[in-house]
């Protein structure tokens, strides 16, 4: 059992959220975009939704510039 985040193999972690996850994997940036098999999860929802065993992750730094 395993998920994929941002092309890494990691192991699957029975009723993590994506918040925990996060947590997990040490990213501390604020600014960042999740995505699960291609849908965006609102930020309001890292806490609730839970990732599902074999899914593609993506955490997306966001960097302003100018």
């Amino acid at each position: 059992m395993s998920i994929n985040v941002n092309s890494t193999t990691q192991a699957w972690v029975q009723n993590e959220t994506v918040k925990t996850l996060l947590i997990r994997m040490n990213y501390v940036f604020p600014l960042v975009v999740v995505k699960i098999d291609g849908e965006v999860i609102p930020k309001s929802q890292y806490a609730t939704i839970e990732i599902p065993d074999g899914s593609t992750v993506e955490v997306i730094h966001l960097i302003s510039g100018g």
